[in-house]
């Protein structure tokens, strides 16, 4: 009786001890250059902090779409929930940020026939307003996307708006 009493004290317990979820590395890679960490997994819940696009965090995904993100990868790092759709995952945490963005991204520079230089535009098409201004030869880094609009980002990733692919000259 007491060794019964003993095993189902101890599955009890057991069921009370939690194990760490799986935690990854990834960087943070949304349009907007930045990504809202929240208080709970939904759109509506309070904004406690961001990260930059390019930063690094460790993340554990969720099955509803979001993540628990932290700032290491210990438990005691945990900052709150971020949509899935804005980490991008990192196979070596020891990758710098040019190679973490290698497998997404290709280094290019802008090239206009007519003019000097090329507007960005705030998304996809002309009807978009106009971000900035890149001169010509000016260095990016652009989605690998076969879309006729990329998303463009500086030399530091720090996102920048649209551009038409014809406008972009891949670095050889």
């Amino acid at each position: 009786m007491k060794k019964l009493l003993s095993i189902t004290l101890l599955a009890i317990l057991a069921s009370f001890v939690t194990v760490d979820a799986q935690k990854y590395y990834g960087y943070v890679s949304d349009p907007d250059g930045f990504a809202y960490i929240r208080a709970s997994a939904s759109t509506k819940a309070e904004i406690v902090g961001d990260f930059t696009s390019g930063e690094y965090l460790y993340y554990t995904p969720l099955k509803n779409g979001w993540s628990k993100v932290y700032s290491d990868a210990s438990s005691d790092s945990f900052l709150g929930y971020m949509h899935s759709s804005r980490i991008v995952r990192v196979e070596a945490q020891n990758e710098d940020v040019e190679n973490a963005y290698e497998s997404a991204y290709e280094k290019g520079y802008i090239v206009d026939p007519d003019d000097n230089y090329v507007n960005v535009r705030r998304g996809p098409g002309t009807n978009y307003g106009i971000a900035c201004r890149l001169e010509v030869s000016t260095d990016v880094y652009f989605e690998k996307s076969n879309s006729k609009w990329v998303k463009v980002y500086d030399e530091d990733f720090n996102y920048l708006g649209y551009v038409h692919r014809s406008r972009i000259s891949q670095h050889l």
